[in-house]
């Protein structure tokens, strides 16, 4: 359950290569490699976000079951959401990129506040770590 009281890490990323293989000439898409090692580092920060009172997710156009199957092969604890409706990158007209025949979301953070105003955005992502160090330090500005 999400506390409705804590800022909140929002991570878009096109697709992770598990449980579903990626599309063929994905690693040739721009931005669009990278999704797997975004996850880990943001799970490998989870519990440095949660002792901040910092909520974290990551979201993407894949299945809500792909998503599942991720999360538990890689020990992310926190939820991934899926867009697969494309309804939340239509409310927030987010970036995305057809791929595989399906649109996929670009790469970018959203730190959010609990009254749930977007404060920060990363766009584009072309540093993953560094990116993932930012999200944390500009959400810790909003506890």
């Amino acid at each position: 359950m999400v506390d409705p009281s804590l800022p909140t890490v929002l991570f878009a990323y096109p697709a992770t290569g598990m449980p579903t293989p990626l599309p063929p000439g994905w690693n040739e898409v721009p931005g669009a490699v990278g999704c797997t090692l975004e996850n880990r580092l943001f799970r490998n920060a989870a519990a440095r976000f949660a002792a901040d009172g910092i909520a974290l997710r990551g979201v993407s156009t894949q299945r809500q079951d792909e998503q599942a199957a991720f999360a538990e092969m890689e020990g992310i604890p926190f939820p991934l959401l899926s867009d697969v409706d494309l309804r939340l990158a239509a409310a927030l007209r987010l970036p995305t990129f057809r791929s595989g025949q399906t649109l996929r979301l670009k790469r970018l953070i959203l730190v959010v506040d609990p009254e749930r105003v977007v404060r920060h955005v990363i766009f584009p992502v072309v540093d993953i770590p560094a990116a993932v160090t930012e999200s944390h330090e500009a959400a810790r500005t909003l506890t």
